[in-house]
């Protein structure tokens, strides 16, 4: 398949979502698949006879080994496979019957221990299973009807497990462990400095390893590639023969391991049964980069910052470039940073380690993660001269910039940048979307006026009307209540509407209101004249890489947001974005996305939602996944803007041809792509090691090669030259959006007669409690 010439939006896989609390994937039930619940995980629709057997250790050996040679097992843990073992049933079909049919309910996965099957796909039969073969696995991913048939040559037996045990399963493990892991890591100092997003990243890496009394964890002398904390247990530091100290739950050891390629100091023996977190070098440095101490330094580097009340004011990209230019040294008790008789605004410091003093009176002037020498860059203290030497307190590390350096940094005195920094976001304010949204309050659905019906979604029209009261044209989407009650979708209705009222941002569609009659609730919506990134891609061809660095960034700037909002998307894709008419990206469907903050802090989800060649590999695992799987989507979205087609199931348009794919196949370019540097970033963003994607931090991603030169700043405030126009013959002209308002009506009237060429039976609304949001 060729997705130059193929719109994929009909391709958009859906699974299931019973847990609240684990999915929320409201907007996942809006869309192609009406949805069969099995409930307790019992219900099957397959055509088979349950047995109660107990399995033998050759029935366990055998349904492992065939689970390792499927790709939707491909990742599961020992542990986690032998889990799903237990919970598979013994079962019998019938020579000459079907076990299931194509277009029937699809609930379970089988591997055929004795007997022989025949695959029929349209009435053609297509191939032969034996023994060890499994099928139906796409039910373990998501409830769609089946896509083929399997018929019985004679009586068999099989082994099967339905797709809401299956997914439990799964679920309770990783998520019970990464839960435990990540709220054990707050009480860990390693990770103080760490952001949450960095230790979201980490606890998912973490390996529990467990420890016999007297076993000895690491020796004195061997190489040191791992850090472990202590989760349960007590342990005994030894140099040589001798007891140096003990260490407790909570406590840790190795961690010079994580910064150099070094031998153990000391012996570590368990005292009693330990269970320890173990974090490997190799999987850290694929988180944090190669430096992991420059960069937990740097963290550090910036929360000084932002709780610094002048250098706070800096935005962001500005913090990030002193950051770059800063000096990172070791100092001991007593060295002298800055003399007495010199000017104070000499530089700025952040303590890294340590405390900041003046000599003779002793007092200490900034302590760890303080900045100290930011007030004599304002004009009123430039001229100060410093009374004492201002010296190290104790042993520690600090962070220094020139003032010269630090002025070419933010491009000017720091008061002046300051001031200039306000002036930017009070103008943004004021053009802003939330000004906007506030305005639109006072709307009345009233007083809307109808101008064009624009499309038919699933749940009712789309119209473009224009408001009276301020003249702005909107979109009006209409949700048909019945259908809603019907579906049971109210809840994820629900959910759409609160994302849509959190997000804020200028690439991102702005949501205005909601309406409700006594048979449709209404979103109103910005209208975003222009073209899908779908089309405009199309008509450009290969994009060269500025036009790929235009839009690659403002979907990265998109996601940022996003995910600071503990918001992920999950379906990033070319027709989910226009191009607007000044030529600036716009995300234009919310209905994928997900909140992902519980009570229980930042939490994975295991929905199989999306569209199959934009879809990242842990989606089709089911272990579970974060806000990196979007980034893995802005890797295909990149590939094929620069290539001109998906670099995993180019051909396929079998959704179980694409995962195979995506999870086994190695990434190949085409020999036109010249561009080393762009090769690299897709490697990272197309990493199947979702925590490589990153690279750290937003900040880091942002600073990759391929964006040398390219500037941030400037596409955020929409001050950088766009690829593409969309041109005025694929635009609706406002010239007919007049001739229409001319001969248009109220909103409310063209509703009425749209309700009644539906014929709407407005008696049965069911339950209508949820509407009090709307």
């Amino acid at each position: 398949m060729d997705p130059r010439s193929q719109n994929n939006s009909d391709n958009q896989i859906h699974g299931d979502d019973n847990d609240d609390q684990r999915s929320g994937d409201d907007a996942d039930k809006l869309n192609n698949f009406k949805h069969n619940i099995n409930d307790g995980g019992e219900v099957i629709h397959e055509n088979v006879k349950r047995i109660d057997m107990k399995k033998t250790l050759n029935d366990t050996t055998f349904i492992l080994t065939c689970l390792k040679n499927h790709f939707v097992f491909y990742n599961l843990s020992e542990a986690e496979l032998e889990n799903i073992v237990n919970k598979m049933f013994y079962c019998e079909a019938a020579a000459q019957t079907y076990i299931f049919k194509q277009q029937d309910h699809a609930t379970c996965f089988f591997i055929l221990q004795r007997g022989s099957l025949e695959v029929i796909v349209n009435e053609k039969a297509k191939r032969e299973l034996k023994t060890g073969d499994g099928f139906g696995e796409l039910a373990l991913l998501y409830n769609a009807p089946r896509s083929a048939s399997v018929k019985c040559f004679e009586n068999c037996n099989l082994w099967g497990i339905d797709r809401n045990t299956f997914r439990r399963a799964v679920e309770e493990m990783i998520t019970k462990e990464y839960e435990e892991n990540r709220k054990f890591m707050e009480v860990v100092r390693f990770f103080h400095n760490l952001t949450n997003e960095q230790k979201d990243a980490i606890a998912a890496v973490l390996i529990v390893q467990k420890f016999y009394k007297n076993q000895i964890i690491v020796n004195e002398g061997d190489p040191g590639s791992s850090f472990y904390i202590i989760k349960e247990g007590t342990v005994s530091v030894l140099k040589g023969n001798k007891e140096v100290r003990k260490l407790y739950k909570g406590d840790s050891f190795g961690e010079q391991a994580l910064y150099y390629n070094t031998v153990r100091q000391m012996t570590v023996r368990a005292e009693d049964d330990v269970k320890c977190l173990a974090l490997g070098r190799d999987s850290l440095t694929k988180i944090l980069g190669d430096q992991v101490h420059v960069f937990t330094f740097r963290n550090l580097q910036k929360w000084a910052f932002e709780k610094n009340a002048l250098l706070s004011k800096l935005t962001k990209a500005q913090i990030d470039k002193v950051l770059d230019v800063m000096k990172i040294s070791s100092c001991k008790a007593g060295d002298v940073i800055l003399k007495k008789g010199t000017q104070a605004n000499q530089k700025i410091i952040v303590i890294i380690e340590g405390s900041l003093k003046k000599s003779k009176s002793g007092i200490t002037v900034a302590t760890k993660a303080q900045a100290w020498g930011e007030e004599y860059f304002l004009q009123t203290n430039k001229a100060k001269i410093l009374d004492d030497d201002i010296v190290m307190e104790t042993d520690g590390v600090i962070a220094e910039i020139t003032a010269d350096n630090f002025i070419d940094c933010i491009q000017g005195e720091l008061e002046e940048v300051i001031k200039k920094n306000e002036k930017i976001l009070e103008k943004k304010l004021q053009k802003s979307d939330q000004t906007k949204k506030k305005e639109a309050q006072n709307i009345k659905k009233s007083e809307l006026i109808h101008i064009k019906t624009i499309a038919y979604g699933q749940f009712g029209p789309v119209y473009l009307v224009k408001a009276k009261y301020n003249q702005q044209l909107y979109v009006l989407k209409a949700f048909n209540k019945n259908q809603i009650n019907e579906q049971t979708l109210e809840k994820y209705l629900q959910q759409e509407k609160q994302v849509l009222e959190i997000v804020n941002f200028p690439f991102i569609i702005s949501f205005m209101k909601t309406f409700k009659d006594t048979l449709d609730v209404y979103f109103l919506l910005e209208y975003v004249r222009g073209m899908e990134l779908f089309d405009v891609i199309r008509d450009i061809g290969l994009l060269s890489t500025y036009d790929s660095q235009f839009y690659v960034a403002s979907m990265i700037l998109i996601t940022e947001y996003l995910h600071h909002q503990n918001i992920i998307y999950r379906d990033i894709k070319p027709e989910n974005f226009m191009v607007d008419d000044k030529g600036f990206l716009k995300l234009i469907d919310l209905g994928t996305a997900k909140i992902i903050k519980g009570k229980q802090g930042i939490i994975r989800t295991y929905t199989i939602i999306g569209t199959p060649h934009y879809m990242a590999p842990e989606i089709i695992c089911g272990k579970g996944y974060n806000c990196l799987v979007d980034l893995w989507s802005i890797g295909i979205c990149l590939y094929e803007f620069m290539c001109g087609m998906v670099p995993f199931g180019e051909e396929a348009e079998d959704p179980y041809e694409i995962y195979e794919e995506i999870i086994k196949k190695d990434i190949t370019y085409p020999n036109y792509l010249k561009d080393k540097k762009a090769k690299k970033l897709m490697d990272q963003l197309l990493s199947r090691v979702p925590e490589v994607r990153l690279g750290g931090s937003y900040a880091s991603l942002k600073g990759n090669p391929w964006f040398e030169n390219f500037d941030w700043e400037k596409l955020l405030e929409k001050e950088i030259k766009t690829p593409y126009l969309p041109p005025a013959d694929k635009l609706l002209p406002e010239i007919e959006i007049k001739s229409l308002e001319q001969n248009s009506r109220m909103i409310e009237d063209e509703i009425k007669q749209e309700q009644s060429v539906r014929q709407i039976d407005g008696n049965n609304q069911g339950d209508q409690g949820w509407e009090k949001d709307f």
